[in-house]
């Protein structure tokens, strides 16, 4: 998904005539630190919170802030992960959007991308969650693939993690089924290495179950 199906509506940005106690009153009720500052289509730089704060008059207008104002932001073309990797690198609640011509567009927010994410992620999905550890040269997603889709079951995402100085990836793949014992097993065959796994296993219905025993004996004591 390109970042110009993110711009959120609700925000609007901040003009020149606009004071200083304005834009600190416009932050509050969108409960953000930052807003762009426009001249019609014009993208002028990002303000924050913090920078108003400073401003002794607060009926002072922005045009008088003067002109060094930082200027992040992507071009609506592009990929939301690279807003997030913006967004994170400089701390950012919000990224202006513009487009080819460098006109201001909307801006997205760090809730928003975070939200998109999860989606593509198939965070609200149910399912089971394994993380397995291997060296990149033993990689092959097609090769797990069908290790797990031998168990009837299908890949829902998958996110790949590399640690630095290692030859080393993990990858956590969130699942369909909640229930993934069998694909332990299955990848345990293979020889695996499998940090951890978050589903349902019979090893989880008999750990729960001296869980249930052990309180009911407690209850009648």
């Amino acid at each position: 998904m390109t970042v110009e199906q993110l711009i959120n509506n609700t925000i609007f940005p901040l003009r020149k005539t606009d004071t200083a106690g304005e834009a600190l009153e416009w932050m509050e009720d969108y409960h953000i630190s930052h807003l762009p500052l426009t001249d019609e289509e014009e993208y002028l730089g990002l303000i924050a919170d913090s920078d108003l704060m400073n401003v002794e008059n607060p009926g002072t207008q922005l045009s008088e802030l003067g002109g060094n104002l930082p200027k992040p932001f992507i071009t609506e073309g592009e990929h939301y992960y690279n807003a997030m990797q913006i967004l994170i690198e400089q701390k950012l609640p919000v990224l202006p959007v513009l487009d080819q011509k460098y006109r201001y567009l909307g801006l997205i927010t760090r809730e928003d991308i975070l939200n998109q994410m999860a989606t593509s992620l198939s965070v609200q999905n149910p399912g089971g969650i394994i993380v397995l550890e291997l060296h990149q040269n033993d990689y092959s997603l097609s090769e797990i693939a069908r290790i797990i889709e031998s168990n009837d079951t299908k890949i829902l995402s998958v996110n790949i993690k590399s640690a630095p100085d290692s030859t080393k990836l993990e990858i956590t793949l969130k699942l369909n089924r909640i229930n993934i014992e069998a694909i332990i097993h299955a990848f345990e065959r293979y020889n695996y290495d499998i940090r951890s796994y978050f589903g349902e296993t019979r090893k989880d219905d008999d750990l729960l179950r001296e869980r249930y025993d052990s309180l009911l004996t407690w209850l009648n004591i």
